[in-house]
């Protein structure tokens, strides 16, 4: 028989304390293959009362959201607040590659849980901590949410129409960004550890990391105006309109990034070369920002006549980038979506079997995949902690009498 390929990082373990906030950072861990452990209260994680819900009946292991972000791990429950529950995670410490967590930046320490004292059991343990403003600084202790993160990087000011107010976007993108950054990061230090076998602590600001993850070509910007005679950077502006405009065509809309005189000159032969769009001024980058209401009024006559499609693929064709703008029942249709068989099944015991988004990369010898649906509540207690730890039955039900577990 041919013998099963492992994920990438399947010699991993991650233990996992984040919430929902926090919690695609060990996904992509999941996704690679690494057995990650998700520790919740055992009042439950409170992302499983985030809606939306299977069948839109609230319960606590039917969150669309909870179930997206948790699949392929396992899954317990410890009170850490108690001295059986610290000890308990101690224990899970020492065989542990990584730690993930997203509480506030004294809870851990006020546990006797901070990364010095965790180095001591483990000194190749490598732990991420991921807060709204980092663990140091003015900001602190600050209260902050993706909204308030998002606003205040800077990067919201972006987004909406001038002269009305910025619009957030759909999902979690200041939290999913932080996440991202924290699996990058931890990816880096445990390439180091194989050198060094040294750990390391890794401090993650959502604040600072939505603007890096979401909106990154602006940063150097500031860096360089550091510089001694630099002039100060530009201030941001709502330029989405004329430098990547969105058009309506025949059955939706499209968006189309003309930037260079190559893709503009490209975008006209997409469009059947109309006269009026020949016009050598339009070949010019500036000279389209400074008339773009103008030019979009002249599109509209020219891209109405063509699906989203025939433009996407025209565009292909030619040499410019022009991409639909699909809702979901689109993007679940497209054509690109079923080739690269982006949706998986996954059944869960409690919410039932459904198709969810798959790891975004594919590779041959070492697969990406979805091991396992989200843990249901508790589900793999006697697993870790009679297999694996060498705790008896008995004793975790003393522990569950006691609130440890």
């Amino acid at each position: 028989m041919r013998k099963k390929k492992e994920g990438a990082l399947s010699v991993y373990r991650i233990i996992d304390l984040t919430d929902s906030n926090g919690a695609y950072c060990t996904k992509l861990f999941a996704d690679l293959g690494a057995d990650v452990i998700k520790i919740e209260k055992p009042e439950g994680d409170p992302g499983r009362n985030m809606p939306p819900f299977v069948d839109d009946i609230p319960h606590h292991e039917k969150s669309l959201y909870f179930l997206h972000r948790n699949a392929g791990k396992r899954g317990i429950t410890l009170n850490l607040e108690t001295a059986d529950g610290r000890d308990i995670f101690k224990k899970l410490i020492k065989k542990a590659d990584a730690l993930v967590d997203n509480s506030s930046p004294d809870y851990m320490p006020e546990l006797g849980l901070e990364y010095a004292a965790l180095k001591k059991i483990n000194p190749g343990l490598v732990m991420a901590s991921i807060t709204e403003f980092g663990r140091s600084g003015p900001y602190k202790n600050r209260k902050g949410s993706n909204l308030v993160d998002f606003a205040m990087s800077g990067v919201m000011i972006t987004s909406g129409y001038p002269g009305k107010e910025p619009c957030l976007c759909p999902g979690s993108p200041a939290y999913d960004a932080a996440s991202l950054y924290a699996n990058i990061s931890i990816l880096a230090a445990l390439h180091m550890r194989a050198a060094t076998g040294e750990g390391q602590f890794i401090d993650v600001s959502v604040h600072e990391t939505s603007r890096l993850g979401l909106y990154p070509w602006i940063v150097p910007n500031y860096s360089y105006a550091l510089n001694p005679g630099a002039p100060p950077p530009t201030h941001e502006t709502r330029m989405g309109a004329s430098v990547y405009p969105v058009y309506p065509c025949k059955d939706g809309l499209i968006r189309v990034i003309a930037l260079t005189p190559r893709q503009w000159d490209a975008l006209v032969r997409v469009l059947g070369s109309p006269e009026v769009l020949t016009m050598p001024d339009w070949r010019s980058f500036l000279y389209r920002i400074g008339n773009a209401e103008d030019l979009y009024a002249l599109m509209l006559e020219f891209t109405q006549k063509y699906t989203m499609t025939e433009l996407f693929e025209a565009g292909k064709r030619e040499g410019v980038p022009i991409a639909p703008i699909l809702n979901i029942e689109d993007f679940y249709n497209s054509p690109h979506t079923k080739a690269r068989e982006y949706f998986v099944d996954v059944d869960h015991p409690v919410a039932g079997k459904a198709e969810y988004p798959g790891p975004p990369y594919k590779w041959t010898e070492t697969p990406a995949a979805i091991a396992r649906p989200a843990p249901c509540l508790g589900e793999h207690n006697i697993e870790i902690y009679c297999k694996e730890l060498g705790y008896s039955k008995e004793d975790l039900v003393a522990f569950r009498s006691a609130g440890v577990v």
